[in-house]
């Protein structure tokens, strides 16, 4: 199946597998198909997926998208601490629309195991908005900043940091095996997540952007 699959749909079944793990309908339109002008058309250009068992289209509770346009915070080596305060702040004022009904994709596991991840299926609910923010931002580097975006692997394909330890959501990582930045999605973060983020990142040196 794998072998008879178009270039854009090999390229969304790398996204949700090894960039991010969860598209809504409207950004896999903007992403891949942005001639489809309706959801249902989305739909019809994943059935072929659905029906290999490669990708689950679902309609979950989620808050619309925030804008995205730059990073709550953003620290490179040798520079000042953030504010976690009102970096914390910001983070949970930004959600004030509520939850609506939103369709959204996620790779199978069936297509996790092909592409070498763990990303497969809904995450758990109190991580949606969270995961789908991710989206978004990595969606902003494919558009924006193309070259990076090339670098971007998910959390979902490499080893867990550890015991309590943070693992960042996305790293940019070059071809020399050097990571070039972390990419994290603050969601509703509280001051103490924030420190907590940022300290990992000072100890190892790891240039980072909060969003």
């Amino acid at each position: 199946m794998i072998a008879s699959l178009t270039s854009l749909e090999l390229d969304l079944l790398r996204t949700l597998t090894r960039r991010v793990c969860i598209l809504t309908l409207s950004q896999i339109a903007s992403g891949w198909w942005p001639a489809i002008r309706r959801l249902r058309g989305v739909r019809w250009q994943l059935r072929r997926l659905e029906l290999a068992s490669l990708v689950e289209v679902d309609c979950i509770n989620a808050h619309p998208l925030l804008v995205v346009d730059r990073p709550l915070f953003a620290w490179q080596p040798g520079q000042n601490d953030p504010d976690a305060d009102r970096i914390s702040r910001f983070a949970r004022d930004r959600w004030k629309q509520p939850a609506i009904p939103t369709w959204v994709c996620v790779a199978s596991p069936l297509a996790a195991n092909l592409f070498g991840s763990t990303a497969c299926g809904l995450p758990p609910m109190e991580h949606r908005d969270h995961d789908l923010r991710l989206a978004a931002v990595y969606l902003h580097y494919r558009q924006q900043h193309s070259r990076l975006a090339r670098f971007w692997i998910g959390e979902h394909t490499r080893p867990r940091a550890g015991y309590r330890i943070k693992n960042p959501d996305a790293f940019l990582i070059d071809r020399t095996g050097r990571v070039m930045r972390l990419i994290e999605s603050a969601g509703r973060y509280g001051p103490g997540h924030v420190e907590t983020f940022h300290d990992h990142c000072v100890e190892f040196d790891l240039p980072y952007e909060l969003w």
